[in-house]
Order: C-alpha cells, then sequence, then structure tokens
C-alpha cells in the first residue's frame, strides 16, 4: 500500500546554539552511527556521490536520500529540504519527490573553501524526522579568520606566573566508592592565583600497585556536573586526572550541580566576556595549566610523560593547555570548541560558544569582545602546538562546525594526524574512543620505554 508522507517545511536556523550534554561519564555519550536516523523501523539518510565527501572548489556534488520504513522503501513522499554553507542562511530550498525510497538532489557547489550541507526533514507519523550530510570543499586551504594580539604571549606568560606564585597546597580525599582492587580514587583539590585565591578540583585515579607511571589529563566538555574518573584506563598503568573547571568538589549529588546549572554556572561560557581578565576562561585555563603541576607534585609519577584527551569543550582544553604547558607530550583533541570565533563577521561559521552568530548579543560590544576572544581562540593556541596530536570529528558537525575546526587544525605545524567520521555529528563515537586512547596510551608507554 503506498505511504504518503506529509510535507514539513523545514527551515532550520543558521544561529540556533544546539546545547552540550554534560559528561558525566565518556562512554554515557557514546553513540551508534548517525548517519541513519533509525526509530522504529526509521531508515532515512543522505549520502553523497563521492564516498568520502571531499571536493574541490567549483565541482559540483550531488545528494541521494534514502527513506525506508520497516524495511521498505517509500514508495512516494514529499520531502522538504535546504542547501547552504554550515551555519549560514540557506542559498537553496524547496521540495523533492521520494519513489520507491531514494531521491537525487544537485547540490550546486562552492566558490571557497569551506563546507556545503543538505538538511532534509519530513513528518512522519506526526514526528519531524531530519538528515543531514555536509560536502567538504578544500578543508586543508580553509584559513582562520582570528587574530593573534601582539601582547598574547607575554598575556599568558604573566598570568601562569601569578598563578603559579602561591603553593599548590594539593589536598587528596578517598573516594572509596569508585575504588576497586586495582585503583585508588581520590577527589584531588589544589589552589591557584587569579584575583584572589581559587580552587580546581578533579577525579583522581591512581594504580594500587607501587610504581612510577606516566599520566593523561582529561579535559571536560562543557557542562556544570563532573566527570566520573578514568578508572578503567588507571587500571592499565596510568594515572587519570578529570578534571572539573568550575571550581567545585566533586562529590556532591547530582541536585547540586543541577543548581549550578541554573545559577551560577548559567551561560557561563559568555561569563566576562566583555574584559579578557574577567573572562570565565581565564580562571579555567590557568587551572587546566596548574594541573600539571598537581601531577608533577604525586609521588607515583614518573616525572616525565604526561598526556592531554578532551572532546568539544575539553577539546580545545586539551589544545590550550598543551600549548602553554610544555611538559605535555601528547594530546588528543575531539571535534575542539572556541576555534575561530569571528568567522560569523566573514559570513562562515565560527566556532561554539557562538559569540557572534547573533548580532543582538554582541552588538553592544563588539570592539571588547572581539579583543577578548582574541586571547582565547583556539587558532591561537594551536599555532603554538609543538607535540605530536591526534584529531578527530565530523563533517555534521552543527556544534563544533567543522570549518571552524579546520581553520585551527591548518595552522598546526607540529606531527599532527586526523581520523574524520564524515557523517559525524557532536558525539564521541566509539571508535573515536578506541583510537584516540590507543594511539595516547601507545604513545606513553613507547616514551616511557625510550626515557
Amino acid at each position: 500500500m503506498k505511504s504518503t508522507i506529509k510535507l514539513v517545511l523545514a527551515f532550520i536556523l543558521a544561529n540556533i546554539q544546539y546545547p552540550i550534554r554534560a559528561q558525566v561519564a565518556t562512554a554515557g555519550i557514546d553513540v551508534e552511527d548517525l548517519r541513519t536516523v533509525e526509530a522504529r523501523g526509521l531508515d532515512f539518510s543522505i549520502t553523497l556521490d563521492k564516498s568520502d565527501w571531499l571536493y574541490t572548489v567549483g565541482e559540483p556534488t550531488e545528494f541521494t536520500i534514502k527513506l525506508f520504513v520497516d524495511g521498505k522503501p517509500i514508495e512516494a513522499a514529499n520531502l522538504s529540504y535546504t542547501i547552504g554553507p554550515e551555519k549560514m542562511p540557506p542559498v537553496k530550498r524547496g521540495t523533492i519527490a521520494i519513489t520507491d525510497g531514494y531521491a537525487k538532489l544537485s547540490g550546486g557547489t562552492m566558490h571557497e573553501a569551506g563546507f556545503l550541507r543538505c538538511e532534509v526533514s519530513a513528518n512522519i507519523n506526526g514526528k519531524v524526522q531530519k538528515a543531514a550530510a555536509t560536502a567538504a570543499f578544500d578543508p586543508e586551504k580553509i584559513k582562520p579568520t582570528a587574530t593573534m594580539p601582539a601582547d598574547f604571549e607575554q598575556y599568558w606568560a604573566a598570568a601562569i606566573n601569578d598563578a603559579r606564585s602561591i603553593p599548590l597546597d594539593y589536598k587528596l580525599t578517598p573516594i572509596p566508592k569508585k575504588s576497586n582492587d586495582l585503583v585508588d580514587v581520590y577527589q584531588a583539590e589544589y589552589h591557584f592565583l587569579n584575583n584572589g585565591i581559587q580552587k580546581f578540583y578533579g577525579v583522581l585515579s591512581v594504580p594500587k600497585k607501587e610504581g612510577k607511571y606516566p599520566a593523561i589529563i582529561r579535559f571536560p566538555g562543557a557542562g556544570y556536573a563532573p566527570l566520573g574518573g578514568d578508572q578503567t584506563t588507571a587500571a592499565k598503568g596510568f594515572i587519570t586526572l578529570d578534571i572539573y573547571i568550575h571550581g567545585r568538589p566533586v562529590t556532591m549529588d547530582r541536585s547540586y550541580y543541577e543548581d549550578l546549572q541554573h545559577n551560577e554556572l548559567k551561560e557561563y561560557r559568555t561569563q566576562g566576556i566583555t574584559n579578557k581578565d574577567s573572562y570565565y576562561y581565564k580562571n579555567v585555563i590557568l587551572g587546566c595549566v596548574r594541573s600539571v603541576d598537581l601531577i608533577y607534585s604525586l609521588p607515583q609519577f614518573d616525572r616525565k610523560n604526561i598526556g592531554g584527551w578532551g572532546s568539544s569543550q575539553g577539546g580545545a582544553l586539551s589544545i590550550i593547555t598543551t600549548s602553554l604547558e610544555n611538559r605535555i607530550n601528547y594530546l588528543v583533541a575531539l571535534c575542539p570548541a572556541m576555534c575561530d570565533h569571528t568567522g560569523y563577521l566573514s559570513n562562515r561559521a565560527g566556532g561554539w560558544p557562538h559569540v557572534f552568530a547573533k548580532p543582538a548579543f554582541y552588538q553592544d560590544h563588539k570592539d571588547q569582545i572581539m579583543n577578548t576572544v582574541s586571547y582565547y581562540d583556539v587558532v591561537n593556541f594551536a599555532r603554538r602546538l609543538r607535540v605530536p596530536g591526534f584529531f578527530s570529528w565530523g563533517f555534521n558537525d552543527r556544534v563544533t562546525p567543522p570549518t571552524s575546526i579546520y581553520a585551527a587544525y591548518n595552522t598546526i605545524q607540529s606531527p599532527k594526524q586526523v581520523s574524520i567520521i564524515r557523517d559525524g555529528e557532536h558525539k564521541i563515537y566509539p571508535e573515536q574512543k578506541k583510537v584516540t586512547y590507543a594511539w595516547l596510551i601507545e604513545k606513553l608507554k613507547q616514551q616511557a620505554t625510550d626515557n
């Protein structure tokens, strides 16, 4: 029997900011392949005529839409679509008829390096379902719009020097419910100076067996709740530290963090953004830098080998901290945020938290905000990296747009490798976690052996 799908207008506003959930545990945000939307027997996906989704500027694209229900093709339906540079208003929109489960759509091309996204939606059983595919045009030719302040190096050197002007005064409090036969787990607390004495906390996991171990610092994605610790990696012979960037204990109940979310931490990503010294991320970055001092203070540390790992906001902090702290030997950054903020001012996608996406937010303080974010843009830290890094992201990411990520990645001069999940969205995928941890563990073990 012929199935009919009602036409739905699906214009996804280019400036919508998609929320990032708190990463309570890395495993909690592992997801399946999202190229295909599968909901109650629904198979709704978009692919491109080139299997790698990579095109040269001026090369035409063709999108193929697939729509099956319960394993059977939809015989006839009208779908709505938009096509345009990611995060920008669409250059093309309309409806397209699907026949026997498939439809083809000419996507046109781009005349400069960037990403062209096709989004299609359908109303199925009263629920709007969406699918997307994003063509990459010469992405390694994308250049940043961000500029580096003349005193960038001096600013951060002075700030770090001040942060270290008081004792670390660290304290480790056992967390018995997280410990096991192989690993002791602690709440770590330490201090630094930034407009007064500040505290940072984290979940520290240390192998029980006597010995000297390399360390991995995990930087958190955006959110209000702390990460849960990485006892699995610690059991393999690593000290692991999951940082909590908000200066609060990591052992409180869920309601405590939910209260922070709705009050003190509400919109923290833009708190103080009109001045580089009051911006929330100054405290965050200084706390992350001092986490390396904490690791070096531990008697179980081998005093040589540290890796950084993070995703989204954590990917940004992994790059930033490694850039500022030369005792980190390797880094991993998945879908890093905070890249090329000013992209929007050049009519292309900028990085999370999208401060220039909506004029209503920045127009009264544009110059001040531009000055502030130039000291915090991942592009300017990426330029300074001197150690090997492993990077990964997806072309369908709406939160940390690939245009912004390539703007930073293309400036890196140190050894680097990248794993692209072409249809990946803003998630940590199982294969990303597996390959990046394998790479980081191998590098740290190899370096420990060489030393």
